[in-house]
């Protein structure tokens, strides 16, 4: 899932708008009341009246009670916006599909990544399943749908939960680590991509086995996110031609 500090920031926002609508509702009833019963003790100072006491309590019940219900009803709906924008920019981070973070999430992160000094080590892979319009073409769309959904369910689990995994588009995936020992992670890349052709895809006309290429990059110096994802596809371009099912790392 997305995990960018934006979304984080607006994971806190609700309990923040929550303590401001109740401070702020206590302020306009509490104002509603001062007002309505200074105005009724004016009235009865200048006019006199014989029912004091009533008159005073429900010159403090009335506003208490219409301003407590016109308060909940703002504050509900101030509530429902905020759920739906939290809920857009969700949206905006995740991929509907797979729950992974989608490209926009991705680079936002890599690129908090790369921003911080000392400049950070950055390990990357592009996934892309093998032939998957043969899965289309054997499953048919949903199947495929299936078959995305089966490949991010593997990667959240066999990967670290501090690595970035995002769909980037169509088949294709991102993975990344910082500060990572670059040969670990290529050997936990490769290990992914076994156990990834050893787990069949369960389908209702019986397992269908899924491989996938991987192209694998090291961030060199201060080099910038967009020629290292290049570099990673480049190699998985490698990894496609050499025969697929496999893993090749950038020069």
């Amino acid at each position: 899932m997305p995990t960018s500090a934006a979304l984080r920031a607006t994971n806190d926002a609700l309990p923040q708008l929550r303590r401001r609508l109740w401070r702020t509702g206590l302020i306009v009833v509490g104002a509603s009341v001062f007002a309505s019963a200074c105005f009724a003790h004016l009235s009865f100072t200048m006019f006199g009246t014989i029912d004091y006491a009533g008159t005073m309590v429900a010159a403090v019940a009335i506003p208490l009670v219409v301003a407590s219900l016109a308060f909940a009803w703002i504050a509900s709906l101030t509530i429902r916006l905020e759920l739906s924008r939290r809920d857009l920019e969700r949206l905006a981070l995740q991929d509907s599909l797979t729950g992974l973070a989608n490209r926009r999430a991705a680079i936002t992160r890599l690129g908090e990544w790369a921003a911080r000094q000392p400049p950070a080590d950055i390990a990357l892979a592009i996934a892309d399943i093998d032939f998957f319009k043969r899965v289309n073409d054997r499953l048919g769309h949903d199947g495929g749908d299936t078959s995305l959904v089966h490949f991010a369910a593997m990667l959240r689990k066999l990967l670290p939960a501090d690595w970035l995994v995002a769909r980037i588009g169509g088949e294709e995936f991102l993975i990344a680590a910082r500060s990572a020992d670059y040969p670990a992670f290529a050997a936990r890349i490769e290990a992914l991509r076994v156990a990834v052709a050893e787990t069949p895809l369960i389908t209702a006309s019986g397992p269908y086995r899924l491989t996938a290429s991987f192209g694998l990059a090291e961030r060199q110096g201060e080099e910038g996110i967009d020629r290292l994802i290049t570099r990673a596809d480049t190699a998985l371009y490698a990894a496609k031609l050499a025969g697929r099912n496999r893993t090749e790392k950038a020069a």
